[in-house]
Protein backbone atom coordinates (compact mmCIF):
# COMPACT_ATOMS: atom_id res chain seq x y z
CA UNK A 1 0.00 0.00 0.00
CA UNK A 2 1.29 3.41 -0.98
CA UNK A 3 1.45 6.49 1.40
CA UNK A 4 -1.00 8.23 -0.63
CA UNK A 5 -3.40 5.89 -0.82
CA UNK A 6 -2.69 5.17 3.26
CA UNK A 7 -3.28 8.98 4.16
CA UNK A 8 -6.08 8.51 1.89
CA UNK A 9 -7.97 6.20 3.50
CA UNK A 10 -7.59 7.92 6.84
CA UNK A 11 -8.06 10.94 5.48
CA UNK A 12 -12.17 9.27 4.65
CA UNK A 13 -12.08 7.92 7.69
CA UNK A 14 -11.70 11.19 9.68
CA UNK A 15 -13.50 13.02 7.51
CA UNK A 16 -16.83 10.54 7.75
CA UNK A 17 -16.56 10.35 11.69
CA UNK A 18 -16.75 14.14 12.15
CA UNK A 19 -18.30 15.12 9.29
CA UNK A 20 -21.03 12.41 8.62
CA UNK A 21 -22.71 12.43 5.00
CA UNK A 22 -21.05 16.08 4.90
CA UNK A 23 -18.14 14.67 5.06
CA UNK A 24 -17.92 11.87 2.93
CA UNK A 25 -19.24 14.96 0.50
CA UNK A 26 -16.44 16.84 0.79
CA UNK A 27 -13.70 13.93 0.77
CA UNK A 28 -15.72 13.47 -2.75
CA UNK A 29 -15.06 17.00 -3.75
CA UNK A 30 -11.77 16.90 -2.95
CA UNK A 31 -10.75 14.57 -5.85
CA UNK A 32 -13.32 16.04 -8.01
CA UNK A 33 -11.47 19.37 -7.56
CA UNK A 34 -8.37 17.78 -8.59
CA UNK A 35 -9.87 15.73 -11.44
CA UNK A 36 -10.66 19.62 -12.73
CA UNK A 37 -7.17 20.59 -12.44
CA UNK A 38 -5.11 17.78 -13.98
CA UNK A 39 -8.05 18.22 -17.17
CA UNK A 40 -6.83 21.84 -16.76
CA UNK A 41 -3.27 21.06 -17.13
CA UNK A 42 -3.93 18.75 -20.25
CA UNK A 43 -6.02 21.52 -21.86
CA UNK A 44 -3.62 23.98 -21.62
CA UNK A 45 -0.60 21.24 -23.02
CA UNK A 46 -3.27 20.71 -25.85
CA UNK A 47 -3.03 24.58 -26.85
CA UNK A 48 -6.60 25.05 -25.70
CA UNK A 49 -6.55 28.98 -24.67
CA UNK A 50 -5.53 29.09 -21.21
CA UNK A 51 -7.54 32.21 -20.23
CA UNK A 52 -11.03 30.04 -21.17
CA UNK A 53 -9.38 27.44 -19.30
CA UNK A 54 -8.80 29.72 -16.40
CA UNK A 55 -12.23 31.01 -16.09
CA UNK A 56 -14.24 28.11 -17.09
CA UNK A 57 -12.06 25.55 -14.42
CA UNK A 58 -11.96 27.95 -11.83
CA UNK A 59 -15.70 28.65 -12.00
CA UNK A 60 -15.92 24.28 -11.55
CA UNK A 61 -13.65 24.64 -8.39
CA UNK A 62 -15.52 27.58 -7.23
CA UNK A 63 -18.72 25.45 -7.32
CA UNK A 64 -17.68 22.19 -5.86
CA UNK A 65 -15.80 23.88 -3.24
CA UNK A 66 -18.84 25.98 -2.38
CA UNK A 67 -21.60 23.11 -2.99
CA UNK A 68 -19.65 20.87 -0.75
CA UNK A 69 -20.09 22.90 2.23
CA UNK A 70 -23.78 21.39 2.20
CA UNK A 71 -25.76 24.98 2.99
CA UNK A 72 -29.00 25.98 2.39
CA UNK A 73 -29.94 27.41 -1.48
CA UNK A 74 -29.53 31.23 -0.50
CA UNK A 75 -26.36 30.38 1.09
CA UNK A 76 -25.18 28.40 -1.71
CA UNK A 77 -25.92 30.74 -4.02
CA UNK A 78 -24.20 34.07 -2.55
CA UNK A 79 -21.34 32.48 -1.66
CA UNK A 80 -21.07 31.55 -5.00
CA UNK A 81 -21.85 34.99 -7.26
CA UNK A 82 -19.14 36.38 -4.46
CA UNK A 83 -16.62 34.06 -5.35
CA UNK A 84 -17.02 34.65 -9.06
CA UNK A 85 -16.86 38.22 -8.75
CA UNK A 86 -14.28 38.23 -6.02
CA UNK A 87 -12.41 35.78 -9.18
CA UNK A 88 -12.90 38.39 -11.83
CA UNK A 89 -11.27 41.53 -9.70
CA UNK A 90 -8.70 39.08 -8.48
CA UNK A 91 -7.55 38.19 -12.86
CA UNK A 92 -8.07 42.17 -13.23
CA UNK A 93 -5.53 43.04 -10.79
CA UNK A 94 -3.18 39.69 -11.61
CA UNK A 95 -3.12 40.53 -15.74
CA UNK A 96 -0.95 43.65 -15.08
CA UNK A 97 0.87 42.93 -12.34
CA UNK A 98 2.37 39.41 -13.98
CA UNK A 99 3.65 41.39 -16.40
CA UNK A 100 5.56 44.40 -14.47
CA UNK A 101 6.67 41.86 -11.69
CA UNK A 102 8.16 39.20 -14.90
CA UNK A 103 8.08 36.42 -11.91
CA UNK A 104 7.02 33.51 -14.30
CA UNK A 105 8.83 30.86 -15.54
CA UNK A 106 11.86 29.03 -13.89
CA UNK A 107 14.84 31.40 -11.89
CA UNK A 108 18.22 30.31 -11.53
CA UNK A 109 18.18 28.15 -8.94
CA UNK A 110 16.17 25.69 -10.83
CA UNK A 111 18.63 25.56 -13.65
CA UNK A 112 20.58 22.21 -12.27
CA UNK A 113 16.95 20.73 -12.03
CA UNK A 114 16.49 21.21 -15.69
CA UNK A 115 19.71 20.44 -17.39
CA UNK A 116 19.53 18.48 -20.07
CA UNK A 117 15.50 19.16 -20.57
CA UNK A 118 14.30 21.32 -23.16
CA UNK A 119 12.07 24.24 -22.31
CA UNK A 120 10.59 24.39 -25.98
CA UNK A 121 7.06 23.33 -24.57
CA UNK A 122 5.52 26.33 -27.16
CA UNK A 123 3.50 27.99 -23.84
CA UNK A 124 4.01 31.41 -23.22
CA UNK A 125 5.40 31.36 -19.05
CA UNK A 126 3.69 34.51 -18.81
CA UNK A 127 -0.03 32.78 -19.56
CA UNK A 128 1.35 29.97 -17.05
CA UNK A 129 2.15 32.41 -14.80
CA UNK A 130 -1.15 34.26 -14.35
CA UNK A 131 -3.42 30.86 -14.45
CA UNK A 132 -1.23 29.38 -11.76
CA UNK A 133 -1.49 32.39 -9.33
CA UNK A 134 -5.06 32.92 -9.95
CA UNK A 135 -5.87 29.09 -8.94
CA UNK A 136 -3.42 29.94 -5.54
CA UNK A 137 -6.30 32.14 -4.60
CA UNK A 138 -9.75 30.43 -5.19
CA UNK A 139 -9.31 28.05 -2.13
CA UNK A 140 -9.14 30.88 0.41
CA UNK A 141 -11.44 32.86 -1.74
CA UNK A 142 -14.55 29.98 -1.43
CA UNK A 143 -13.52 29.57 2.40
CA UNK A 144 -13.93 33.36 3.22
CA UNK A 145 -16.79 33.33 1.14
CA UNK A 146 -18.77 30.47 2.43
CA UNK A 147 -17.90 31.20 6.14
CA UNK A 148 -19.05 34.62 5.59
CA UNK A 149 -22.49 34.18 3.91
CA UNK A 150 -22.64 31.26 6.56
CA UNK A 151 -22.43 33.65 9.32
CA UNK A 152 -24.96 36.42 7.15
CA UNK A 153 -27.12 34.00 6.78
CA UNK A 154 -27.96 33.15 9.94
CA UNK A 155 -28.06 36.32 11.28
CA UNK A 156 -30.78 37.00 8.78
CA UNK A 157 -33.02 33.73 9.40
CA UNK A 158 -32.74 34.83 13.52
CA UNK A 159 -33.56 39.05 12.51
CA UNK A 160 -35.23 39.10 8.79
CA UNK A 161 -36.21 42.62 9.63
CA UNK A 162 -32.78 43.71 10.59
CA UNK A 163 -32.23 47.15 8.86
CA UNK A 164 -29.19 48.08 6.46
CA UNK A 165 -27.06 49.60 8.64
CA UNK A 166 -27.18 46.67 11.31
CA UNK A 167 -26.62 44.20 8.90
CA UNK A 168 -23.64 45.95 7.70
CA UNK A 169 -22.11 46.75 10.89
CA UNK A 170 -22.88 43.26 12.96
CA UNK A 171 -21.49 41.57 9.20
CA UNK A 172 -18.37 43.48 9.17
CA UNK A 173 -17.67 42.41 12.98
CA UNK A 174 -18.48 38.78 12.32
CA UNK A 175 -16.58 39.16 8.90
CA UNK A 176 -13.48 40.79 10.25
CA UNK A 177 -13.62 37.89 13.02
CA UNK A 178 -13.75 35.34 9.98
CA UNK A 179 -11.26 36.63 7.62
CA UNK A 180 -8.67 36.94 10.87
CA UNK A 181 -8.67 33.40 10.49
CA UNK A 182 -8.22 33.16 6.80
CA UNK A 183 -5.74 35.76 6.61
CA UNK A 184 -3.73 33.16 9.57
CA UNK A 185 -4.17 30.39 6.91
CA UNK A 186 -3.19 31.51 4.45
CA UNK A 187 -0.12 33.34 5.71
CA UNK A 188 1.05 30.35 7.58
CA UNK A 189 0.86 28.25 4.70
CA UNK A 190 2.95 30.72 3.13
CA UNK A 191 5.45 30.01 5.78
CA UNK A 192 5.70 26.74 5.63
CA UNK A 193 5.91 26.31 1.63
CA UNK A 194 8.48 29.31 2.23
CA UNK A 195 10.77 27.61 4.97
CA UNK A 196 12.67 25.65 2.36
CA UNK A 197 13.36 28.37 -0.04
CA UNK A 198 14.63 30.67 2.74
CA UNK A 199 17.16 27.64 4.03
CA UNK A 200 17.85 27.64 -0.10
CA UNK A 201 18.79 31.60 0.56
CA UNK A 202 20.77 31.18 3.32
CA UNK A 203 23.08 28.30 2.44
CA UNK A 204 23.86 30.59 -1.21
CA UNK A 205 24.42 33.30 0.94
CA UNK A 206 22.25 35.85 -0.29
CA UNK A 207 21.86 39.71 0.39
CA UNK A 208 18.44 41.16 0.90
CA UNK A 209 18.75 42.61 -1.77
CA UNK A 210 19.18 39.05 -3.78
CA UNK A 211 16.25 37.78 -1.91
CA UNK A 212 13.83 40.54 -2.99
CA UNK A 213 14.66 40.23 -6.51
CA UNK A 214 15.06 36.31 -6.87
CA UNK A 215 12.15 35.21 -8.98
CA UNK A 216 11.07 32.55 -6.51
CA UNK A 217 10.80 34.76 -3.67
CA UNK A 218 8.71 37.50 -5.89
CA UNK A 219 6.31 34.67 -6.96
CA UNK A 220 5.67 32.96 -3.66
CA UNK A 221 4.96 36.65 -2.05
CA UNK A 222 2.77 37.66 -4.89
CA UNK A 223 1.02 34.79 -4.44
CA UNK A 224 0.68 35.32 -0.64
CA UNK A 225 -0.97 38.97 -1.59
CA UNK A 226 -3.49 37.86 -4.54
CA UNK A 227 -4.71 35.40 -1.57
CA UNK A 228 -5.12 38.25 1.05
CA UNK A 229 -6.11 40.22 -1.07
CA UNK A 230 -9.07 38.18 -2.40
CA UNK A 231 -9.80 36.90 1.43
CA UNK A 232 -10.11 40.87 1.84
CA UNK A 233 -12.24 42.05 -1.00
CA UNK A 234 -14.41 38.77 -0.12
CA UNK A 235 -16.57 41.34 3.06
CA UNK A 236 -17.65 43.98 0.98
CA UNK A 237 -18.56 41.84 -2.10
CA UNK A 238 -20.49 39.83 0.33
CA UNK A 239 -22.42 41.99 2.54
CA UNK A 240 -23.10 43.90 -0.90
CA UNK A 241 -24.64 41.16 -2.21
CA UNK A 242 -26.75 40.75 1.14
CA UNK A 243 -27.91 44.11 0.71
CA UNK A 244 -29.09 43.39 -2.96
CA UNK A 245 -30.39 40.60 -1.06
CA UNK A 246 -32.46 42.03 1.41
CA UNK A 247 -33.79 44.96 -1.08
CA UNK A 248 -34.75 42.45 -3.58
CA UNK A 249 -36.82 40.46 -0.56
CA UNK A 250 -38.42 43.43 1.18
CA UNK A 251 -39.61 44.72 -2.70
CA UNK A 252 -40.86 41.19 -3.20
CA UNK A 253 -42.70 41.33 0.37
CA UNK A 254 -44.48 44.67 -0.28
CA UNK A 255 -45.72 43.70 -3.70
CA UNK A 256 -47.45 40.51 -2.57
CA UNK A 257 -49.07 42.94 0.55
CA UNK A 258 -50.23 45.21 -2.31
Amino acid sequence: MSVLLMLSIILFVLMLVVGGVKGIGAFISLWISFAILVVMMLLISFQFNPFWVLLIGGSCLLTVTVLSAGADERTTTIALIASFLVMIMLLIVILPTEHLAIAQGFAEENSEDLEGLSLAINIDFGTLGIVAALLATLGAIAEASVAITTGVGELLNERPNISNRDLIDVSQVLGKQIIGTAVNTVLFGFLADFLSLAVLFGKLQYTFGEIINAKLFTSSMLSLLYALLGVLLTLPVTIGIFLLYQKRQKHHTSGEKL
